[in-house]
């Protein structure tokens, strides 16, 4: 069933889960080129060969009517047009209060998953809230930040996105991790230090946008910790911001993230921004989700 892709890192994690959990989220590069192995993860959630005959796992009936898109357990949702309606969500959650047809478990699966609007996203985070014995979620996309920080926390993250070691000073991640410490401790607060901590190395806007990339890298190198994955920043690295951040809980983590993104969009995108200004409110914002 996985056997096409033991080269991959997230098959010796596939096939050696004892337990299933009850919603997933894959970030990859490409959608298409990465679903078939994704869907050969779903039919080892569907398929009973997996746990009593694994040598016939794949080439059973169910298998090939997942295979076919005809198994009434395996549900599947893509975009219409440019979004994901709040309709499809809902027709999925009737379908999925029926019993299964064949005693297996269900699952559905959200192809291009960032593309729910707010109300279809909270129209599935109520469904991942109230998780339901045998039905099991599984979200595709290739940029977990577009998601609701709240689906992300209720989920198992696996990332199969091409590993890539960013390259930055241990000066630039000592000083933004213990800038973010102190943020996570002392929340608005740290608006008295952010000249002192911040605008001392990161004056210019160019600058700056540095830091938030390097800010991102941080909170995803703790985020790829907390779920024991491989890590894209060297051991070094790693090491300092462990020692700085080790304690910060996942959820503040993924909420800081969330706000980092933001920021850093501002950045880009709005020429004439005022810098000091965008910090305090950084700040602000970010304490109020702590």
């Amino acid at each position: 069933m996985l056997d096409d892709f033991k080269d991959n890192s997230f098959y010796k994690y596939a096939c050696n889960l004892k337990k299933y959990y009850h919603a997933y989220i894959f970030e990859v590069d490409d959608i298409e080129t990465s679903f078939p192995m994704i869907l050969s993860f779903a039919k080892m959630i569907i398929c009973k060969n997996h746990y009593t005959e694994e040598s016939k796992c794949g080439d059973c009936n169910i298998c090939h009517l997942i295979d076919n898109n005809t198994y009434q357990d395996l549900k599947i949702i893509e975009p219409m047009g440019a979004s994901i309606r709040k309709e499809q969500v809902i027709e999925l959650q009737k379908d999925l209060s029926l019993k299964s047809f064949n005693n297996t478990n269900q699952v559905y699966i959200i192809k291009e998953a960032d593309k729910m609007n707010i109300s279809t996203a909270n129209s599935i985070l109520k469904f991942i809230e109230e998780p339901q014995d045998g039905i099991y979620g599984i979200l595709i996309t290739t940029n977990r930040k577009a998601l609701l920080s709240t689906i992300i926390s209720r989920c198992i993250l696996i990332s199969l996105k091409t590993k890539k070691e960013e390259q930055f000073s241990l000066d630039d991640i000592e000083n933004l991790s213990l800038f973010l410490k102190k943020l996570f401790k002392e929340k608005e607060r740290s608006l008295a230090y952010i000249k002192q901590d911040f605008f001392h190395y990161y004056e210019l806007r160019e600058d700056i946008i540095k830091a938030f990339n390097i800010m991102e890298a941080i909170l995803d190198c703790l985020i790829q910790k907390k779920y024991h994955q491989e890590l894209v920043l060297n051991s070094n690295s790693c090491d300092i911001i462990e020692t700085n951040l080790g304690e910060i809980s996942l959820n503040n983590i993924i909420n800081c993230l969330e706000k980092v993104v933001i920021y850093k969009n501002k950045l880009l995108t709005v020429l004439n921004i005022n810098v000091n200004l965008l910090m305090d409110r950084f700040v602000i914002d970010v304490s109020e989700v702590l």
